[in-house]
């Protein structure tokens, strides 16, 4: 009889245990893109960043908004930072104005590859230009 309560004990904290602890969704990586956008060797702040993470190819610049997994924006300082960056081969598309040039609007593109065993962390310039 004693047994018998032990077992149902144990079966009980088993059976409550689980339901006590909630496993994580997603596990948090502690990966980062960060850019400086600039034209002309000048800052262009306020630029818009679109992501297109796990892509081979350079996605364009006609695409729609709905079409990249990310966007941010670079602050006064012409810098932004993107984090939890999955793993693999990534395009950022940059759109932003240059005041100081004509044409002011500028645009540019580069690829970024983030491995978790090589490189999990981007801190790069990416050049804008204008329409040639």
């Amino acid at each position: 009889m004693k047994n018998l309560h032990l077992l149902l004990v144990a079966l009980l904290f088993g059976l409550l245990f689980p339901a006590c602890y909630s496993y994580p969704e997603t596990v948090p990586l502690n990966t980062r893109i960060c850019i400086t956008t600039s034209h002309h060797y000048f800052p262009i702040p306020d630029a818009t960043v679109y992501v297109k993470f796990n892509a081979d190819s350079f996605p364009g610049y006609l695409q729609k908004p709905e079409y990249f997994d990310k966007v941010f924006k670079t602050g006064k300082d012409a810098r932004g930072c993107i984090t939890g960056v999955p793993e693999g081969n990534h395009w950022l598309i940059a759109f932003g104005y240059d005041s100081l040039h004509y044409p002011n609007d500028v645009f540019g593109n580069l690829p970024v590859t983030i491995s978790l065993d090589g490189r999990p962390v981007v801190d790069t310039m990416l050049f804008v230009s204008e329409k040639h």
